[in-house]
């Protein structure tokens, strides 16, 4: 991603190009017009429609406005019920019923039925497909339709909240039969608004859905419009070839923010903004270097310097605003002479480290860059090795001693199950305690909330003292868009608010 506009040169690009917010008409909503956002992408080549595979931004924006899901989270991650009337366990959680919502058709007036959501479990279950979504837990040879509006899911082992996966990133419900996502097919789904083109790496065109099943859709287009860098997507905005910018930069933000003509949509929750240290690997094998590392970073310092105030400081335990996060756990603060001692206890005086960043996030090379210079205090070096953005996730995040860690709010189920369980797909902190997966299985097994609250407040606490998260801050991200715009929530991303467009309108 590009570097971020100076916020003298935003606040000068920005004089005079924003309309004054007393023109703009109050009345109610009303149809019609086309509405543009632009958002972090792919390059053509590995742009997908698929959306059990779109990992984009922008693939995220088409996914979540063609399709739907049975269960999505609130802004809070607590549930939501979409497609699923209910989702409800057995006595023990082996074994879970999905009962739909009668009525519901597809955008070509398909009805949706049981089979489909059989179908897209199938799917997402299948070693041949490519697909993230994170149903590996459903037994699906034991899992079966009954009749048009049920679904008897089998587990391979107990889970108290079956809703928490399926409200995850990928878990979308496509019609029977559907494999096949291309810009001729262009395949249909219950969401607000129906595909009608689509151009790998560069923009999207939707129609509204004139059979969505959740109310009437006011706009009569949306227009995804792809641009990797955040500097080129903020010019975009400025020049008027969009009403929406979503990912900016938070100095972006705050320039924007003293524009009469532009309103920014800033969530009520932070995203994780995290360093990794692999616990497996030298010098971070050893539990007093972690700690060290921990003590070292100044987050309030993170919060005002590098997310400009839009961030709140974190505690190096993820899930703040989720259900079951531990917010009894001591504030972790800075203290370079407590991290020297501990590091001298260790042996590892002077400590050298290389961290490698890149540009992939807004904040990330800041905060590496604050992150070292505030480490000299406690008398550690961290030099910085810039690698690029576009695999930075995919080949040195968790693989390297020291790495960023980025994912954005889910429940706490799904972060241990993907980045802390021994055989966790993303296991960049190199956790490896089958006493810690144990108890893990058994929070997530239990249906009494008291019990399990206290289980995974236990679990936190083992992470607060020896893991190896440095999570310094949650911060927010902030969107912005014409005044004009309406109707369009300023969602948590990941959540069923954020990139909404289903209640969106123009007001000229």
């Amino acid at each position: 991603m590009g570097g971020a506009l100076g916020a003298a040169a935003l606040a000068a690009s920005l004089t005079g190009c924003g309309t004054d917010a007393t023109d703009i008409p109050v009345g109610p909503p009303r149809p019609g017009g086309r509405l543009r956002t632009v958002v972090a992408g792919r390059s053509a080549s590995a742009d997908v429609l698929d959306p059990f595979d779109a990992g984009s931004s922008a693939g995220g924006v088409v996914s979540k406005n063609v399709w739907d899901k049975l269960v999505a989270y609130n802004d809070d991650l607590t549930l939501r019920y979409r497609l699923a009337r209910s989702v409800e366990p057995n006595a023990d959680g082996s074994r879970w019923r999905i009962t739909l919502r009668p009525g519901i058709v597809f955008s070509d007036g398909t009805p949706l039925t049981s089979r489909d959501v059989l179908w897209s479990f199938q799917r997402m279950v299948n070693p041949r497909q490519r697909s993230a979504g994170d149903v590996a837990i459903i037994d699906i040879a034991n899992t079966r339709t009954d009749g048009d509006l049920a679904v008897d899911v089998a587990m391979r082992a107990p889970i108290a909240d079956f809703g928490s996966v399926l409200a995850g990133w990928y878990c979308y419900v496509i019609k029977d039969g559907t494999s096949t996502f291309d810009d001729r097919t262009l395949p249909v789904g219950t969401g607000p608004y129906a595909l009608a083109s689509w151009s790998p790496g560069d923009r999207t065109l939707l129609r509204r859905n004139e059979r969505y099943w959740d109310g009437q859709v006011l706009l009569d287009e949306v227009e995804v419009i792809q641009i990797a860098e955040t500097e080129a997507r903020m010019n975009a905005f400025l020049s008027g070839d969009a009403e929406m910018v979503q990912e900016m930069s938070y100095v972006q933000a705050q320039s924007a923010d003293s524009d009469q003509g532009i309103k920014l949509l800033v969530p009520q929750f932070g995203l994780m903004n995290c360093f990794q240290m692999r616990s497996d690997m030298a010098p971070f094998d050893d539990v007093r270097v972690r700690q060290a590392m921990r003590l070292a970073v100044d987050r309030q310092a993170m919060v005002d310097s590098v997310y400009y105030g839009y961030a709140e400081i974190g505690n190096d335990t993820y899930g703040k605003g989720a259900p079951f996060y531990d917010d009894t756990l001591p504030q972790r603060s800075y203290d370079p002479q407590q991290a020297r001692a501990l590091l001298k206890a260790a042996g590892k005086e002077n400590l050298q480290v290389t961290m490698h960043t890149a540009d992939a996030i807004p904040g990330m090379v800041e905060s590496a860059t604050l992150f070292a210079e505030q480490a000299k205090a406690a008398g550690i070096t961290i030099a910085l090795e810039s690698v690029p953005a576009d695999t930075y996730f995919a080949i040195v995040a968790g693989k390297q001693p020291l790495t960023h860690l980025g994912m954005w709010n889910y429940s706490l189920d799904y972060f241990y199950g993907q980045t802390m369980v021994t055989d966790a797909p993303n296991n960049g902190t190199g956790w490896h305690r089958p006493a810690w997966d144990a108890k893990f299985a058994e929070a997530r097994a239990s249906l009494r909330v008291e019990q399990r609250t206290a289980l995974y407040h236990g679990l936190q606490q083992e992470l607060w003292d020896e893991g190896g998260l440095i999570l310094h801050s949650f911060a927010k991200r902030p969107d912005a868009a014409r005044v004009e715009v309406q109707g369009v929530p300023s969602g948590v991303p990941g959540t069923d608010d954020w990139a909404n467009f289903a209640k969106a309108w123009l007001a000229r």
